[in-house]
């Protein structure tokens, strides 16, 4: 988008826009429904299994119905931000994670105690507000993207589309395999509880790794306008700035905010006093973990945004379906509890020495886009 914007191709712009919004106002709809009719079966391909099994199947089963706003909210937030206004964009989100949190903590435990139910719920209202307003956005304020409509017959324009978003979408199975292989080493090699200590010290390491996608995809305008100049130079300049700056955002952030936030919070998640313990020693062996993924997680986003699927493709599947997976099973086994943050942190530590030893050798003006 931000490639077009930047050649004043404003009618190509949003064609693209066009085509964008409505192939994943149909995948969107797709995985609702089927995520909501097959929650069994994605609940077992997840890795759950006994009582937590029918508690994934029940949380799959409503959470399905928040999909369709969640995804089309991220689609509608790259058009925000091409558009010029990543402030905006910026609020919304926190506004809209604000609000997760704390109906999560109202439906969940604090007044409705809902349970599962309650945080799909939760879900729902917050990323439905993220939709309205990323919606009155384009339809009031934007400056730029404007026409959002039905796209004419364009099969040029909408293999690009699916090509450019291809590292993005085939990104999220690549996800689903990574957080399975995980699920399976711990219920393989663990206490089944240890699970349940895991998944909850997930919840505060996740906010780690959205430092890292937030700032790149924040970025991603900028990054593609650069392309889109020819200004090399400045595009590798941008890119290392935003992986210094952003891990001494995660640093800061572990240490001095999640650290006393997880400690607090915890219990709320777990009944056993053990597992809490458990679980925060997770959080910070696996959070320190996170903190080293930066350039795992920012150099694939960097190369979809200059509209280069291919070598983001190739980082994913190296980093989230070969590496960690291999060296979860192999550390949790070996090494079982210890082996988990070092299952995590071996493939960070490769990803980041290759990708830089890679990246100080590209010659960004060979690419083709």
């Amino acid at each position: 988008m931000a490639y077009f914007l930047e050649k004043k191709e404003i009618h190509e712009a949003n064609k693209t826009a066009s085509f964008i919004v409505l192939i994943f106002i149909a995948i969107a709809a797709i995985l609702a429904v089927f995520t909501s009719i097959n929650a069994n079966q994605v609940a077992s391909l997840l890795g759950a299994s006994g009582d937590y099994h029918k508690i994934a199947t029940m949380y799959l089963r409503y959470l399905s119905i928040a999909f369709f706003p969640q995804m089309i909210s991220v689609v509608l937030d790259g058009l925000v931000m091409n558009d010029g206004n990543p402030k905006y964009n910026f609020r919304v989100n926190m506004i809209t994670l604000a609000m997760n949190v704390v109906l999560n903590m109202i439906f969940f435990v604090i007044i409705f105690k809902q349970g599962v139910i309650g945080l799909a719920v939760a879900t729902l209202i917050s990323h439905s507000y993220h939709l309205i307003a990323d919606i009155y956005y384009l339809a009031y304020k934007s400056n730029t993207i404007k026409k959002i409509k039905m796209p004419t017959k364009n099969y040029q324009a909408l293999k690009r589309v699916l090509y450019n978003g291809s590292s993005d979408f085939l990104g999220v199975f690549i996800e689903a395999i990574m957080i399975y292989v995980v699920n399976l080493s711990i219920l393989k090699f663990l206490p089944n509880e240890y699970l349940e200590a895991y998944a909850a010290s997930a919840v505060f390491t996740l906010f780690i790794a959205k430092i890292y996608l937030g700032s790149q995809y924040g970025l991603q305008p900028i990054s593609s306008n650069l392309m889109g100049q020819e200004k090399y130079d400045e595009l590798r300049q941008l890119f290392l700035f935003s992986v210094k700056r952003s891990a001494l955002y995660a640093l800061g952030f572990f240490y001095i905010i999640l650290i006393p936030v997880a400690r607090f919070g915890l219990p709320y998640f777990l009944d056993n006093p053990q597992l809490v313990n458990i679980a925060f020693i997770l959080y910070l062996q696996v959070g320190f973990a996170i903190v080293l993924s930066n350039i795992g997680i920012q150099s694939s986003v960097f190369f979809t945004a200059i509209n280069r699927p291919i070598e983001s493709l190739v980082i994913a599947v190296i980093r989230t379906l070969i590496l960690i997976p291999v060296c979860i099973y192999t550390m949790i086994w070996i090494f079982e509890f210890i082996g988990i943050v070092i299952g995590f942190l071996i493939p960070e530590i490769l990803m980041t020495i290759g990708f830089m030893y890679y990246f100080k050798r590209l010659d960004l003006s060979r690419l083709k886009v």
